[in-house]
C-alpha cells in the first residue's frame, strides 16, 4: 500500500492526537494555575497567621521580659517577612502587587509599635493593656487589607480559569489548521519529490540510452546512485568477464581499499549477491558468511544485476550513512532501467571485439589494425613523438601447412601470437593482418628501438618449440618509422612493407628498415594480396 493512499488515515489520526495533546496541556495548565492560586491563598492564610503570631510572643514577653520568651516573636516575623517576600514575588498584576505592599505596610505599622513596647524594661499593667490596644489597631488593618487581597486573588483565579479555556479553544482551532496545513505541505512535498525523483530517473534513462559502451554507462550509473544517495555513499559497478570466469570492476574503486584488494582476483562466486542471485547487505558485524569482494569494507549492500535469466554482475554501494538501506527504490529502479541497457552495450562489445579479433590467435585482425594505425598516428603527430611499425611473415609457411597439415600451421600461428604479446608491451598493438603476415605498432619508439624490439620478437619466434622433426619456426622482419620513412599511415605501411620483401630476398630470419619512400606506383602491402609470393 503506497503512502499517498494512506495519507488520509495518517492525518487524522494526527488531528485527533493533536486535540488530545492539546486537552492534556490545557487541562494540566489549568491544574498548575490553579494548584498555584490555591497555594497563593493558603499562603495568605498563613501570612495572617504569622502576624498574630507575632503578636502573641510580644505580649509574652512584655509578661516576663525573659529574652527567650521572645524567640516566638522573632520566629514567627521571620516566616511573614518570608511569606511577604515570596508573594510580592508571585504577584501577577499591579493590582494585587499594591495589596500586598498595603498589607506589608499595615504590618510594618504594627511593628514598629511591638518594637517601641519590647523596649520597655518594667512591667506596667496599665501600660501593657493600653500599648495592647494601640496594637489592636493596626492587626485590624491588616485583616482588612488581608481580605480585600483574598477577594482580589479568587477574582484572578476565576479570570485565569476563563482565559485558559478561551486559549484551549483557540488553540485546539490551531491545532486543527496547523494540521491541515501540515497535510498540504505534504502532500504537495510528496508530490514535488515524486516529480524531481521522476525527473532524475527519466533523465538518467535518457542518458542510459546514449551511452557509447560499457564503461560510460558504468560510470553514469555511479554518478546517478551517489548523486542520489549522497556524497557519503560510494557505488562500484561489478561486471563478469565475457567468459563469466572472472568479476571485474566496471568504476575501479580506490587504490589501497579494501574493496580493491577484494576484486583484485575476484570470481563471480565471491561476491554473495551473484552468487544468490539477491540483493546483500552487510553492516558493522562480522556476518556468518563473509563476502568475497566486499567483506572488509564495513556497511554496504550490494544487488545482482539481472537481465533474464543470466546475472551480468552486481552493483555495490558502500553506505555508511544507511541511505540506501533507506532509500531502496532508488537502488531497485535504476539498475533495473540499467540492466538492459548495460546488457546490450556487452552483447555489442562482444560482437565488436568478435568482428576485430582473429579467432585462431585471439590478436587484432587488419579492421583493427588499420583503425589502431590512423589513432597512433593522430596521436603521433599531436605529440611530436615517434611511431613504429614492424610488419612481419612467417618463414616458408606453405611448405610448413603442405609437409605437416594444417593443424601444425594453426600451431606455429597462435605460438607467434603468443610470442608477440608475450615480449610487447601494454602500449604496444600486435594484430595478424592475414595468413602468416602479422604486424607490431610500437608508439613513442625510435628506430633502434624498434629494430631492438624486431630483433627481440625474431629469437622469441626462433625458439618457439613444434616438436615437428627438422623443421624450425622463423620469421622475416620489415621496420618503418612514421615521419622517418613515410609521411601517414599508408606510405607506412608500404615502405616496411618493402623492408619486409627485402628481408625475405636477403635469405629470411631477418630485420630489414625501411628506405625512403621513391616516387611512383603503389607498392602492394601486406594488407593486400602480394604480387609474387615469397615462400
Amino acid at each position: 500500500m503506497s503512502f499517498r493512499r494512506l495519507l488520509p488515515s495518517f492525518l487524522f489520526a494526527a488531528l485527533l492526537i493533536g486535540w488530545l495533546v492539546t486537552l492534556l496541556l490545557v487541562f494540566g495548565s489549568l491544574r498548575h494555575d490553579t494548584d498555584e492560586q490555591f497555594d497563593r491563598i493558603d499562603a495568605s492564610q498563613r501570612l495572617e497567621t504569622a502576624m498574630l503570631d507575632q503578636e502573641i510572643g510580644v505580649r509574652g514577653f512584655l509578661s516576663t521580659f525573659e529574652d527567650e520568651d521572645l524567640d516566638p516573636y522573632r520566629e514567627a516575623k521571620q516566616r511573614f517577612d518570608a511569606l511577604m517576600v515570596q508573594e510580592l514575588r508571585r504577584a501577577r498584576s499591579e493590582e494585587t502587587r499594591a495589596a500586598l505592599l498595603r498589607l506589608r505596610s499595615a504590618a510594618g505599622a504594627w511593628q514598629s509599635l511591638a518594637a517601641e513596647d519590647v523596649r520597655r524594661l518594667t512591667l506596667d499593667d496599665t501600660r501593657f493593656r493600653d500599648d495592647l490596644k494601640t496594637r489592636e489597631a493596626p492587626i485590624d488593618t491588616f485583616r482588612a487589607e488581608l481580605s480585600h487581597y483574598q477577594e482580589l486573588l479568587e477574582r484572578e483565579r476565576e479570570r485565569d480559569a476563563n482565559s485558559l479555556l478561551r486559549r484551549a479553544v483557540a488553540l485546539i482551532v490551531a491545532v486543527s489548521m496547523l494540521v491541515g496545513a501540515i497535510a498540504l505541505v505534504v502532500l504537495r512535498r510528496g508530490t514535488l519529490r515524486e516529480r524531481r525523483y521522476n525527473r532524475a530517473q527519466a533523465e538518467f534513462a535518457a542518458a542510459m540510452q546514449s551511452a557509447g559502451d560499457e564503461g560510460e554507462a558504468d560510470e553514469l550509473l555511479k554518478r546517478h546512485l551517489e548523486r542520489q544517495l549522497g556524497d557519503e555513499a560510494v557505488v562500484t559497478v561489478l561486471r563478469r568477464t565475457p567468459g563469466d570466469d572472472r568479476l571485474r570492476a566496471g568504476t575501479p574503486p580506490h587504490a589501497g581499499t579494501p574493496l580493491a584488494a577484494g576484486i583484485a582476483d575476484a570470481r563471480p562466486r565471491d561476491c554473495l549477491a551473484i552468487r544468490r542471485g539477491a540483493a546483500h547487505s552487510q553492516g558493522d558485524e562480522e556476518p556468518l558468511v563473509a563476502c568475497g569482494v566486499c567483506g572488509g569494507s564495513g556497511p554496504a549492500s550490494c544487488r545482482p544485476l539481472l537481465v533474464g535469466d543470466g546475472i551480468i554482475g552486481s552493483v555495490l554501494v558502500e553506505d555508511p550513512n544507511g541511505r540506501a538501506a533507506r532509500d531502496r527504490r532508488v537502488v531497485s529502479d535504476s539498475i533495473l532501467q540499467a540492466a538492459p541497457i548495460l546488457a546490450g552495450l556487452r552483447t555489442l562489445a562482444l560482437a565488436q571485439s568478435r568482428a576485430t579479433t582473429d579467432a585462431l590467435t585471439q590478436l587484432p585482425n587488419r579492421w583493427a589494425l588499420q583503425d589502431a594505425l590512423q589513432r597512433m598516428q593522430a596521436q603521433a603527430n599531436r605529440s611530436h613523438r615517434p611511431l613504429s611499425l614492424v610488419l612481419l611473415d612467417i618463414d616458408r609457411f606453405k611448405v610448413l601447412n603442405d609437409t605437416w597439415g594444417h593443424d601444425a600451421g594453426d600451431r606455429a600461428l597462435v605460438a607467434v601470437g603468443r610470442a608477440l604479446t608475450g615480449e610487447l608491451r601494454e602500449s604496444d598493438l600486435a594484430a595478424r593482418t592475414g595468413g602468416e603476415e602479422f604486424a607490431v605498432l610500437l608508439p613513442d619508439t625510435p628506430l633502434q628501438g624498434a629494430m631492438a624490439v624486431a630483433e627481440q620478437l625474431r629469437g622469441a619466434i626462433a625458439a618457439v618449440d613444434l616438436d615437428l622433426d627438422d623443421h624450425s619456426l622463423t620469421a622475416s622482419f620489415g621496420v618503418a618509422v612514421l615521419g622517418l620513412h613515410a609521411s601517414d599511415a599508408e606510405a607506412l605501411m608500404q615502405v616496411a612493407d618493402r623492408a619486409l620483401y627485402a628481408a625475405k630476398r636477403a635469405g629470411r630470419d631477418r630485420v630489414e628498415v625501411a628506405e625512403a619512400p621513391l616516387p611512383g606506383p603503389r607498392v602492394s602491402s601486406t594488407l593486400d594480396e602480394p604480387d609474387v609470393p615469397v615462400l
